[in-house]
């Protein structure tokens, strides 16, 4: 029960349940009252409804659980009328329709069958369902291929998804081949599934990875965006190295990131050594890369669709790890501005680069003199100075006699960088470096900027 609340039964499944492990009725006592009247109206209403799928699995496995979903021999035109204004058409064409809960948002999909699938992605045709064995049976693996009927307090599991939880084995639904044909990005989603977090690395059944290595041309008819979207999963975990390897080694990687199938076998011996929650996507990409052009980088970011401030980010970022700043005070300041919450980690990335001898954009190893940099660098003091120039083009033209274009632009950039580089906090020390500068006998494309390097 949960709050008090009873949970309607049902049409039953067509399949031989079990009882429900403690763990799992632990979770269903627990489950969310918006879920609970969702799941008790699809009921009385006539219909069968089951939580599947990567809930089931994490809620075995006693992992964190996100969104909660829901499969039900209800048809989704009747899931709209039953719903109204709380039921969202996300994927009416595929049975799939999003609830608003109170807290979130529930997935309900309608038990298919599903016809021949020819390109690689979806099926032919879809046609409604009442066999929830049926519908198990399409889904990609068995870890994946569990539900509950939560009000008969059963699990669901016609093809040993339990087994292979205890065994940490990814397997295939039924025949590998004819999975990875349905729909080849199931050949990412099994990479991605090697990596279970606190639960360490998982198998990768022989059979499985046999017909992944075969049917890997099916991958060029997946959507960029869809491939990326696995490979941003498998980027971030804490085993990102172990399975980016076994992609390099199969010839996946090939599929999204090209040049990233070149990727020297040491930077994922660094990448498995070092990382941890601190590398953003932006930072763990531009680690991956460093050894490319700056160019060639930039140009398969944007093969992959990536959000514009992704892709300007991680391109800049991957660019700024050419280059260390000098060992004393005012650089590291002008340095620390223009990485801001990144310049930390750029100058640990430094110290791993250039102890590695690794080779930087092509250019060959970096070099700097890292021990004293990090020193400098603790010794630093926190900004006082603003983020902003303290003076504006009106105060400088008042004090010069310059006038609008690019010398007064320049001359703003220049104080600005001082500004920062001796952490100024008030207009006559800026006033004061203004009278020192050789501005008004040099060209404005001599004078320096606010920017790294």
């Amino acid at each position: 029960m949960v709050k008090g609340r009873e949970i309607q039964f049902g049409t039953e499944a067509d399949i031989e349940g079990r009882p429900c492990p403690d763990s799992l009725s632990e979770w269903i006592d627990g489950l969310p009252e918006d879920l609970i009247e969702i799941v008790n109206q699809l009921a009385n209403s006539g219909f069968g409804a089951w939580t599947v799928g990567g809930c089931v699995r994490d809620a075995l496995l006693g992992a964190p659980i996100g969104d909660i979903d829901l499969c039900s021999t209800c048809p989704p035109e009747i899931v709209m009328d039953i719903f109204g204004t709380d039921a969202i058409p996300t994927g009416i064409q595929f049975g799939t329709v999003t609830i608003k809960g109170r807290n979130q948002h529930y997935e309900l999909t309608t038990l298919r069958s599903e016809g021949v699938y020819r390109d690689g992605r979806r099926p032919e045709q879809v046609q409604w369902g009442n066999s929830l064995l049926e519908d198990l049976s399409r889904r990609d693996f068995t870890i994946n291929s569990m539900a509950i009927d939560l009000a008969r307090k059963k699990l669901y599991d016609p093809f040993d998804g339990l087994v292979d939880l205890s065994e940490h084995t990814i397997r295939a639904v039924g025949d590998p081949m004819q999975r990875c044909d349905e729909d080849g990005l199931r050949i990412f989603r099994a990479y991605r599934f090697l990596d279970r977090g606190n639960l360490g690395l998982w198998n990768l059944n022989a059979e499985l990875h046999a017909a992944m290595q075969s049917k890997q041309p099916i991958l060029s008819k997946v959507a960029i965006e869809r491939k990326w979207t696995e490979l941003q999963k498998v980027l971030m975990g804490p085993h990102a190295a172990s399975v980016l390897k076994l992609m390099i080694e199969d010839g996946a990687l090939h599929h999204v990131l090209p040049n990233a199938q070149f990727v020297n076998p040491t930077i994922l011996s660094l990448l498995e050594q070092y990382t941890d929650l601190s590398w953003t996507i932006k930072h763990r990409l531009a680690f991956l890369l460093v050894e490319f052009d700056g160019k060639e980088v930039h140009q398969s970011l944007k093969r992959l669709k990536l959000p514009n401030t992704l892709l300007k980010n991680t391109s800049e970022f991957h660019g700024f790890l050419g280059h260390v700043p000098k060992p004393h005070s005012a650089a590291l300041r002008v340095f620390r501005y223009c990485l801001k919450e990144d310049a930390e980690l750029h100058l640990k990335f430094q110290r791993i680069l250039i102890d590695a001898s690794i080779s930087v954009h092509g250019l060959g190893p970096l070099s700097g003199e890292v021990d004293e940099i990090a020193r400098k660098w603790m010794e630093l003091n926190p900004q006082q100075t603003t983020h902003q120039c303290l003076v504006d083009g009106h105060w400088i033209m008042n004090r010069t006699g310059i006038e609008h274009g690019i010398r007064l632009g320049r001359l703003k950039q220049w104080l600005h960088r001082l500004q920062i580089e001796h952490d100024l906090t008030s207009v006559s020390e800026i006033e004061m470096e203004l009278s020192r500068i050789s501005w008004q006998h040099s060209e404005p494309s001599t004078w320096p900027q606010l920017r790294f390097p």
